[in-house]
């Protein structure tokens, strides 16, 4: 632990790398928190009976897939996403209310571990832009969160058990790393 610890000391000696961590991590904390309560929130939905999701994703295929959206979407995006909504996750939105509430409490833990916060802020990423269609526009700010925490998700987990993980050589998502970048890194160090 402490040759992770000079590790880390060295690499913050820079003032612009020390910025960066300082303020990722303590954003990607608060931002986690965030997420955790939201889930920690929605575990009622698990035993209520109700169907929670189910307004919300029908909020979101009027937004997306109305006549006035449809007409601007060359490559069909819209459409065959409010069909996959309509006929997946509104089929069965039970499991898609025990999904939101796993995934958020899961992106919430990730963050405040500073574990995979790259995958995890593309979840984010993804499930706030849902949210955003179906009318909750209280998520445009985690939007731009989730997108500079995947810009600087090295800075960001690096006083977390990623940062710690690498230092140890361990890289857990090394196998959904794209192959091109894996062969320039490994032309840069030789």
């Amino acid at each position: 632990m402490n040759s992770y610890v000079n590790e880390v000391k060295d690499q913050l000696k820079d003032w612009k790398v020390a910025t960066l961590v300082l303020i990722f991590t303590v954003a990607r904390v608060v931002y986690g928190l965030a997420w955790l309560k939201s889930g920690w929130g929605k575990l009622a939905w698990l035993s209520d009976g109700k169907l929670n999701s189910a307004g919300k994703i029908t909020a979101m295929i009027t937004n997306i897939a109305g006549p006035e959206v449809a007409r601007f979407d060359p490559l069909m995006i819209n459409k065959i996403f409010a069909s996959i909504s309509q006929n997946i996750f509104l089929g069965m939105p039970g499991v898609t209310d025990a999904l939101v509430v796993v995934f958020e409490i899961g992106v919430g833990l990730a963050m405040i571990l500073g574990f995979g916060v790259f995958w995890a802020a593309l979840v984010a990423l993804f499930m706030n832009t849902q949210f955003i269609a179906g009318g909750s526009f209280n998520n445009f700010g985690y939007i731009w969160t989730n997108v500079a925490v995947m810009n600087f998700a090295k800075h960001t987990e690096l006083l977390g058990l990623s940062g710690y993980l690498k230092f140890k050589g361990i890289n857990i998502f090394s196998f959904i790393q794209p192959r091109i970048n894996r062969d320039i890194a490994t032309q840069t160090v030789k």
